[in-house]
């Protein structure tokens, strides 16, 4: 589990690496550090602290310019502008455009306050969907804007009893998976809904976070906590173990401003397990049958009834979200971008292989 823009850059850099091409990232240390798995790679240069939170009044932030000076590359491209430390890189920004292409992914969710954030200037801009570009076309030209979708895993289905047992997890239980930080108390809500399932199936609400709740009492019987931060594999493993995987939020919580695509999901839809999301959040306003919506609890209740009945739309939902992942996989993504890169350039990069070996 790693943040949106890791999510995103991740699958994208390794097809490249795939393809042939050469990589360099200039990545942040700090808020990442704890949900890293290894060593980083070779190609990673850990040259700034992110200007989030307050950070920059902290002792140990610091930005090096010199990777940014020194590597020798032909395009630059940057994720989420307003967490860099932005009057550090306009100041080095000329030196970089003169020898590179320049290109912004805008994982931000609307027009930032911070002036700064305008005055660096693109070669392109890489949004994820229709919503994306309508706010960005108010501050750049839209001769610059491109859409390319946030990728996904490939699919990747495993076997269920496999994977439960691997995991410690009961053969006999409905389990209902949810991952992510502070889950628990985002997740009380589910509480009656698991409650009255209970009554008709063996449900299992299984909570997968980074905080250490597993002490909380008095706790249900249809719940199951366990505080780890999974790397991609593993967490594929819980999700082959799992009946359905929920991405809640809950009704009366803040309801985050402007656009959003949710990176967990797009992580998930590979699993080959059903996804339940909200249709009253912004994260899945443009989302089709690849994931099942709903409206509310009761809505929600309904439908995790329907996954444990195996429902001919879930099936249907299944076969979507196959397709789906497929034609946006992290390869697909890729070669996309390296078509945008080709046209900036105004050249073709040196041939790169149509297909991972």
């Amino acid at each position: 589990m790693f943040s949106g823009q890791s999510s995103h850059a991740e699958p994208i850099g390794h097809a490249w690496l795939e393809m042939g091409h050469e990589l360099k990232v200039f990545a942040p240390k700090g808020l990442d550090m704890a949900l890293l798995h290894g060593p980083d790679e070779p190609f990673v240069r850990r040259c700034f602290v992110q200007d989030v939170w307050g950070q920059r009044e902290n002792k140990d932030y610091f930005f090096d310019p010199k990777p940014y000076l020194e590597e020798d590359y032909e395009i630059f491209l940057m994720e989420m502008a307003y967490l860099m430390p932005m009057p550090e890189m306009l100041e080095i920004f000329p030196q970089i455009r003169r020898k590179a292409k320049t290109v912004l992914v805008v994982h931000e969710t609307g027009l930032p306050p911070d002036p700064d954030w305008y005055k660096f200037e693109w070669d392109a801009i890489v949004c994820f969907d229709t919503r994306y570009k309508a706010f960005m076309s108010q501050a750049f030209p839209e001769e610059k804007i491109v859409i390319i979708p946030y990728p996904c895993h490939p699919p990747l289905c495993g076997n269920k009893k496999q994977a439960r047992i691997g995991l410690g997890l009961p053969l006999d239980k409905k389990i209902v998976f949810a991952y992510g930080f502070n889950i628990l108390h985002n997740h009380v809500e589910l509480f009656p809904v698991m409650e009255r399932l209970s009554k008709d199936y063996p449900v299992l609400l299984f909570l997968l976070t980074h905080h250490d709740w597993t002490k909380v009492e008095p706790k249900p019987g249809f719940l199951m906590l366990r505080d780890e931060m999974p790397g991609n594999e593993k967490l594929y493993t819980y999700l082959h173990a799992c009946d359905s995987y929920i991405n809640y939020v809950g009704g009366t919580e803040f309801k985050i401003q402007g656009v959003g695509v949710s990176s967990s999901v797009a992580a998930c839809l590979c699993a080959g397990r059903p996804i339940l999301v909200p249709s009253y959040c912004n994260f899945f306003d443009l989302s089709g049958s690849e994931v099942i919506k709903y409206n509310d609890l009761q809505e929600l209740e309904q439908r995790l009834r329907d996954i444990f009945e195996d429902a001919g739309y879930v099936k249907e939902s299944l076969a979507a979200a196959e397709e789906y992942a497929t034609r946006n996989s992290g390869f697909e993504i890729a070669k996309q971008f390296i078509g945008l890169f080709n046209k900036i350039l105004g050249k073709s990069l040196y041939p790169a292989r149509a297909s991972y070996p």
